[in-house]
């Protein structure tokens, strides 16, 4: 499922938005803000592969500091109120468009997005994320890895977000039978 963050303070505007990205199987959940404020932080906890953002709503500071948060495989689509050129490309809409050319935007949107999903799944974790995923999957908590490693417990949270985002794991218990089965840790070790 690809996951979607509306940036739009149009609470109509949003609605349309909302109802047309569900006639699509593949994304789902979908999250609006019309906060600006709140939008790089929802980005950050909500994760989503997609972000569409109204171009005059947001400011240039906050777009920066969004872009910067997002993942890096995620897409970025603005929205525009008025027309754009027929050939404007797939990382810009108008809400103008007509249900033909938005819907090859998006399809284009969510191809490019399961490309990248299947690139980050064939990803492989580096020593120093195994070694902080044995500890995961052995029950020690962010600090007593970071204590164990002697890194910082935030040098922790980003190994774990990074060995999650490429296994697609985001349980304990689903890291620690990844961990199993990849001989990370044994059976006996866990306790």
């Amino acid at each position: 499922m690809v996951k979607v963050l509306i940036v739009e303070n149009s609470h109509i505007i949003a609605i349309g938005l909302i109802s047309y990205l569900r006639s699509f199987q593949e994304i789902e959940p979908i999250k609006v803000t019309s906060i600006e404020a709140d939008c790089c932080k929802l980005v950050k906890e909500f994760e989503p592969e997609i972000i569409l953002v109204n171009t005059s709503f947001i400011g240039h500071e906050t777009m920066a500091k969004l872009m910067e948060a997002k993942r890096e495989e995620a897409l970025v689509i603005h929205v525009f109120n008025t027309s754009l050129p027929i050939d404007s490309p797939v990382n810009q809409i108008s809400i103008l468009e007509s249900q033909d050319s938005m819907q090859g935007k998006l399809n284009e949107a969510l191809k490019r997005i399961k490309s990248a999903q299947k690139e980050i799944v064939t990803e492989e974790l580096s020593p120093r994320e195994k070694a902080i995923l044995k500890e995961v999957a052995l029950g020690l908590t962010n600090k007593e890895i970071a204590e164990k490693t002697y890194i910082s417990t935030h040098t922790v949270i980003s190994h774990r977000k990074n060995i999650t985002r490429k296994l697609g794991i985001k349980t304990v218990s689903g890291l620690t039978v990844y961990a199993i089965l990849n001989n990370i840790i044994h059976v006996d070790d866990v306790s």
